[in-house]
């Protein structure tokens, strides 16, 4: 089967997104070892996550700036870098103040990818709706494997381990891409490989960067909303509270796995010029099931949340395509970082939407009404995008 992208770009870009997740979502899990020895709250101790996790966001435009600047290689080698030498530091911290800055660190370092790693695959890949999906789900296999990779390391040797491990890894591989890079087997491209479409109107632009503000941020919503509430869904409405946290955690990961698979059939959607149509039913058929998840249990819950995750999953590598083929490659790691910061806004919106309207007496009723209501909204904007081109015949890939 012919690549989307060369073996190396796709490796280490899959690499990077899916240790970007794991590595963000560690002290999650490390921070329930970690009371106990430091005879600290949890509150007290989460909260030191906060900085980070702004930082993730607001870092996201200037770090696709960078990108542009110093090449999206040098930018990823950085993310590697930093990634693993904060979250090694977080292991080593002995206070709450030096887990702070490390802390910090790891989020700021975990702003790079998206806005870096995303226009990277884009440039070199000949058909891009493939390549961003298979590094899409390499993302999504990262954000279920984080939970069990800091759980499964801090039971045999302890939370210190849970970061320096996965912390040594990460430069690990950022040595091993800064290796390809100084050797040339790995270059940054100043054009894209993809044979491309016409060039797009002036018209065609602003029609698509208005009907993506408003799809993204839908998007953007209804991901955090909907995955805020996953746990509590499948505790309340499974069997598998009985079991314990872990449990629950293995199912709403099973979910978010499975979900990831759509990514494959949107991209290719994507690549065979349906990327629109994808976007509206994907939006339309999202509003039609989450009010079914409010209402459903047991084998029914799982299959319309894995459903609704389906759905989530195979609209990003579309809603990606849309913004890559209407942004100018030199300025596309600007345009994916404040893609990326708008995730400072809309997912404290999400959590703030699933915090508001839970009712113990109805559940996630009101929620996913209100979710409904939102992907309605989202399929009126994206019928406004510009119409899908004929996609042209694949170039080799490299």
């Amino acid at each position: 089967m012919r690549l989307s992208a060369p073996f190396s770009v796709l490796f280490f870009a899959s690499a990077a997104h899916s240790m970007n997740h794991i590595l963000l979502t560690l002290f999650l899990t490390l921070v329930l070892v970690m009371g106990p020895e430091w005879h600290l709250p949890y509150a007290t101790l989460i909260a030191l996550w906060a900085p980070g996790a702004m930082l993730t966001g607001l870092g996201a435009p200037f770090a696709g700036l960078l990108g542009a600047r110093f090449g999206e290689t040098r930018m990823l080698i950085v993310c590697f870098l930093g990634l693993g030498s904060s979250a090694a530091l977080a292991g080593l911290s002995h206070s709450t103040v030096t887990l702070e800055i490390a802390l910090s660190l790891l989020g700021l370092s975990g702003a790079v990818y998206h806005p870096v790693g995303i226009p990277w695959v884009v440039k070199h890949a000949t058909m891009r709706g493939r390549a961003i999906a298979s590094t899409g789900i390499a993302g999504s296999i990262g954000v279920a494997a984080g939970p069990v990779v800091a759980g499964g390391i801090a039971s045999l040797a302890g939370w210190r381990a849970g970061f320096i491990v996965p912390g040594a890894l990460t430069i690990g591989l950022g040595l091993a891409l800064a290796a390809f890079h100084l050797t040339g087997r790995i270059v940054d491209r100043a054009e894209d490989a993809h044979v491309p479409h016409a060039p797009p109107s002036r018209a065609d632009m602003t029609r698509a960067f208005a009907g993506l503000t408003v799809t993204m941020t839908v998007t953007l919503l209804l991901g955090s909303a909907f995955y805020t509430a996953m746990p509590k869904l499948v505790e309340a409405g499974t069997g598998l509270g009985r079991y314990g946290y872990f449990a629950i955690g293995l199912g709403v990961g099973a979910i978010q796995l499975l979900g990831a698979s759509a990514q494959f059939m949107g991209g290719h959607l994507a690549d065979n010029g349906a990327g629109k149509r994808t976007y509206i039913f994907g939006l339309l058929a999202s509003a039609a099931v989450l009010p079914l998840v409010a209402i459903s249990s047991g084998w029914a819950l799982a299959a319309t949340a894995v459903t609704t995750s389906l759905l989530f999953e195979g609209m990003a590598p579309v809603e990606t395509m849309f913004m890559a083929r209407y942004t100018p490659a030199h300025r596309r790691g600007l345009v994916f970082g404040v893609r990326y910061g708008l995730a400072a806004i809309g997912t404290p919106l999400g959590v703030w939407l699933v915090a508001r309207l839970y009712d113990p007496a109805h559940g996630f009723l009101y929620v996913m009404a209100a979710l409904s209501a939102c992907s309605l909204l989202g399929m009126a904007a994206a019928l406004f995008l510009p119409a899908d081109a004929t996609a042209p015949a694949p170039a080799a890939a490299e």
